[in-house]
């Protein structure tokens, strides 16, 4: 998907953590159910000051790159640097419609050979060229699509993805709590809370920031934070204007974040998906990587581990002034 975000926010918690932003965007086409993985994929990555995920890439063989495992996109992305460092063909008469913050965009498609990251390798695939990726650092997108497997497990303590069939590992020793996906134009949502409102929340690891729609939080009762506000510019231009609204309770399957400070923004994104009207949010790192993050793909579920003072399905608190996480 994706086009990738990149602006700036700012500072939103309250004195938790200075969170770049991430502007979504993404591609949406049709969901495929994940094929059988022969072994499992480990595929390394690190984490940027910006609060973006980037990681190695190798396309075609010979060209080094670094990119995002984007679960908010459908489609692979290449820039075009890397795309000549990696003697990818021009594009031919091919086009694709990307979503961003403001709309659908058309881009120009290329064939690239091969991509390779990890133990994990990917051939002659299209990829959506893109000369407008903003974001410092990261270049290129590889959708959650490309994964071959059950279970796509981010362990953000050891800095790997791991991808395999089966169910996802119960002994990593974390508190866990287990939460429903749905799909809505094949990008996966988890059902979550805000004020005890139930909404739904799209698991973007491509996004730096978390945000919802002004649905949600009306519907929630979040109060609005003005000296907060600030904008949101998406990374093919143009700005978005955003407010700020604390919440009492952000929850999250069995866990809970209280007093959080959430964006809340209503980009053509949620009218495209045609979800303006419910409660609706972007779920990105600025949460997900407190957490280890598991995808079950075949049974529908999202699995959220992290300490606490009991191992097993079970959830903490986690206070948002300065990140503390407290045991129930």
């Amino acid at each position: 998907m994706r086009e990738t975000l990149e602006s700036i926010v700012g500072w939103l918690g309250h004195g938790t953590r200075n969170v770049r932003t991430g502007v979504l965007a993404m591609l949406v086409l049709t969901v495929v159910l994940p094929a059988a993985a022969t072994e499992r994929q480990v595929i390394p990555f690190d984490m940027t000051p910006s609060g973006h995920m980037v990681v190695p890439l190798r396309i075609n063989g010979s060209a080094e790159a670094v990119g995002v495992i984007d679960t908010a996109a459908t489609y692979a992305m290449i820039d075009g640097a890397t795309a000549s460092a990696a003697g990818v063909p021009p594009p031919d008469e091919l086009s694709v419609n990307v979503l961003g913050l403001e709309g659908l965009q058309i881009f120009p498609v290329v064939h690239v050979d091969s991509l390779s990251a990890g133990n994990m390798r990917i051939d002659a695939f299209p990829a959506a060229l893109s000369r407008r990726i903003a974001v410092a650092g990261i270049h290129n997108v590889v959708p959650l699509t490309a994964l071959e497997g059950d279970v796509v497990d981010f362990d953000f303590d050891e800095g790997r993805v791991l991808v395999y069939d089966g169910r996802p590992d119960r002994s990593t020793g974390l508190a866990s709590s287990r939460m429903r996906m749905h799909v809505r134009q094949g990008l996966w949502f988890a059902e979550v809370k805000l004020n005890g409102v139930k909404g739904l929340a799209l698991i973007d690891t491509g996004s730096s920031i978390s945000y919802v729609n002004s649905r949600f939080a009306e519907a929630a009762g979040a109060r609005p934070n003005d000296e907060k506000t600030q904008t949101i510019r998406g990374i093919t231009g143009g700005n978005v204007a955003i407010r700020v609204a604390t919440a009492r309770k952000f929850t999250l399957g069995d866990h809970r974040v209280t007093g959080p400070d959430l964006i809340v923004a209503d980009p053509a994104l949620f009218a495209h998906l045609g979800m303006d009207e419910e409660p609706a949010m972007v779920l990105g790192l600025d949460y997900l990587s407190i957490f280890r993050v598991q995808l079950d793909r075949r049974r529908g579920y999202l699995v959220l581990g992290i300490a606490g003072s009991r191992s097993g399905m079970g959830g903490v608190q986690l206070n948002a002034v300065g990140t503390h996480i407290r045991t129930d």
